[in-house]
């Protein structure tokens, strides 16, 4: 069918269209991705899964990633933000420790020295044991640690005092157990925490949904409680710590950011990309794939969220003994 109108017309909505569709196209060639911790984590699953989305949908003609793990997530982003000719055009993944490292002051950078470009998933916290573990609920456990917070050795992807230790501890506290006094290892990432808690170095690690479905699918560890606000269709049957008696909500944010030099073009590109992105099918198989919940915040909405939880944070970890 012909379109209405002279063929001139015709050319100029078609240079419409391309001038509307410039933004993704002229960075859609190649994306680089900065991922600020070791291979197998949460943040690194959540860049390789975007990436793997983007190319599909053919958003991005191809993504690179380059690990850059060190000083609990500090090596890749001071790296990141202090070499801006090289990442001018690429993003680095990032997650709620960068606020909490921050607020420790084991950060001297925080995301105000990046640019904010999507919010993307929200992960939430569990906990797991091996599979043949004899602990047979997330009550037992807590009933061991009220008798003696020494009695389980606890493990995370993160450093003390962060995201992992945190969540942990939150949990820990509403079922009044002394979260200060309980053996926690970290581990740098999740993929390291794992194979601690596999290798029974560890009794109980403290993780992501995320990241942990593989070894959940696979039969190799069991989840004793999820702080989701409610069950979540990947592990419909494990327990929420609220429906436990302890009163514990808490997601993880995931996204990601351009570099503080990023060019208004690129960085606009940027957001239509992943508006594009978490508006498809593609991307809710991949939500529903790892058990992500969606975040959708773009640009200054994304800021603004990340204003709210950097408030919220610093009053927790107050609370809880965390903060310097």
């Amino acid at each position: 069918m012909k379109l209405p109108g002279s063929r001139r017309g015709t050319a100029s909505i078609c240079l419409a269209l391309c001038a509307c569709l410039f933004p993704i196209a002229a960075a859609a060639e190649r994306l680089h991705i900065v991922i600020p911790a070791a291979a197998g984590g949460g943040l690194d699953g959540t860049a390789r899964a975007a990436g793997r989305a983007l190319t599909a949908m053919e958003l991005a003609g191809t993504v690179s990633f380059e690990n850059i793990a060190g000083a609990g997530g500090g090596r890749g982003l001071s790296v990141f933000v202090e070499n801006t000719a090289r990442f001018r055009e690429a993003l680095i993944v990032n997650s709620t420790p960068l606020i909490l490292r921050r607020l420790q002051n084991l950060y001297p950078l925080s995301f105000r020295d990046l640019t904010p470009i999507v919010g993307l998933v929200a992960d939430y916290g569990i906990f797991v044991v091996r599979n043949e573990e004899p602990a047979d609920s997330w009550l037992s456990v807590v009933t061991r640690l009220r008798e003696n917070p020494r009695a389980v050795i606890m493990g995370g992807g993160s450093a003390r005092g962060s995201l992992d230790h945190i969540v942990a501890a939150l949990a820990l506290d509403a079922a009044g157990v002394d979260a200060r006094r309980v053996r926690y290892l970290p581990y740098d990432g999740g993929g390291k925490a794992m194979l601690a808690l596999l290798g029974d170095e560890i009794e109980l690690l403290s993780t992501g949904l995320g990241e942990t479905l593989p070894f959940i699918r696979a039969g190799q560890v069991r989840v004793l409680a999820i702080t989701a606000p409610e069950r979540v269709k990947a592990i419909e049957d494990v327990p929420t710590l609220t429906e436990l008696g302890c009163p514990v909500r808490f997601a993880n944010w995931r996204g990601l950011f351009a570099s503080p030099a990023v060019d208004e073009d690129v960085r606009v590109s940027h957001i239509q990309r992943f508006r594009t992105l978490t508006a498809s099918d593609t991307w809710s198989g991949t939500l529903e794939q790892y058990g992500w919940e969606p975040l959708n915040l773009f640009g200054e909405d994304f800021t603004r969220y990340l204003e709210q939880q950097e408030s919220l944070l610093r009053e927790t970890m107050a609370k809880l003994g965390f903060t310097r």
